[in-house]
């Protein structure tokens, strides 16, 4: 039966949007779609502090089920502006993971709910074994 992995500091927003921030099911979690946006629903305008604020959020998430950024296995983000920072956004992203490196998609997008928002980062990360 899948079970939800939504850390104190998410509920409201788990609650208010009706979406659990990780997912487990089988072997696996399913994290929501994380954004760069800060919990008090500021949004940082630089793109290496959102990527950082995205990445931090999932490492949370996953830390609430005994899992780090190493357990990624499939990784999506969705850009806004891709060509023009993918460069800091490999940056973040080599500081964030490590070998074997997760599967990875990067995907342009026109934009998103948030104005400003340059990054959605869509993970599935496996469970610890037991």
């Amino acid at each position: 039966m899948p079970y939800a992995l939504t850390p104190p500091a998410f509920d409201a927003v788990s609650r208010a949007w009706k979406f659990s921030m990780g997912l487990v099911s089988g072997d696996h979690v399913f994290l929501t779609g994380i954004t760069g946006q800060r919990l008090d629903g500021t949004l940082p305008e630089d793109p290496e502090a959102q990527f950082n604020t995205a990445f931090d959020y999932i490492a949370a998430i996953l830390a609430e089920g005994g899992m780090t950024l190493a357990d990624m296995v499939d990784v999506t983000t969705y850009h806004v502006g891709l060509r023009d920072h993918l460069a800091i956004f490999r940056k973040v992203w080599g500081e964030r993971v490590s070998e074997p490196y997760p599967a990875w998609t990067a995907i342009e997008v026109m934009g998103f709910i948030i104005p400003g928002n340059y990054i959605e980062v869509k993970v599935v990360a496996r469970l610890p074994k037991v």
